[in-house]
């Protein structure tokens, strides 16, 4: 069976990740290539000559639950089906049967598009300066069952 290569160094990778993140997630934490590392998340990642340009965590919370985190695309490469590919990835590879993410209620491209892959509302909540919308579905079954706005 064929393998395949990337030129970027797992660190290199790491860094990018962490400077796209840095950059256009809007995040508190400020990310390092040893902080990616460090985490118990696996990276789904579009590589463009040698250069991260989208990436999407899948971090498994417990025996039956993973959650889709750090979904970013550069904006030059925004709209093209990069970020929805790469959370289709990591649907594909959650070992866990319920899976869900956190999206912040002003990211109307990203609800929208996890709409279009069977995620449903789970619930609202507000989180320093703004409100977050929780997303939920099964792996291979649709949406988890709505609950009713909190």
């Amino acid at each position: 069976m064929a393998q395949f290569y990337v030129s970027l160094s797992q660190n290199e990778m790491a860094d990018q990740i962490a400077t796209l993140l840095n950059t256009y997630n809007k995040l508190y934490k400020c990310h390092t290539a040893a902080t990616i590392c460090r985490e118990k998340t696996d990276y789904f990642v579009e590589v463009v000559n040698d250069r991260v340009v989208g990436c999407v965590g899948l971090t498994q919370r417990d025996a039956d639950l993973c959650e889709v985190r750090h979904a970013c695309v550069s904006p030059d490469y925004q709209r093209k089906g990069i970020g929805k590919k790469l959370v289709e990835l990591a649907i594909a590879n959650c070992p866990t049967n319920y899976i869900y993410a956190t999206i912040r209620e002003d990211n109307a491209p990203s609800l929208k598009m996890v709409q279009s892959l069977g995620f449903s509302f789970v619930r609202k909540h507000w989180n320093v300066d703004h409100f977050v919308i929780t997303v939920g579905r099964k792996r291979n079954h649709g949406s988890l069952c709505q609950q009713q706005h909190q």
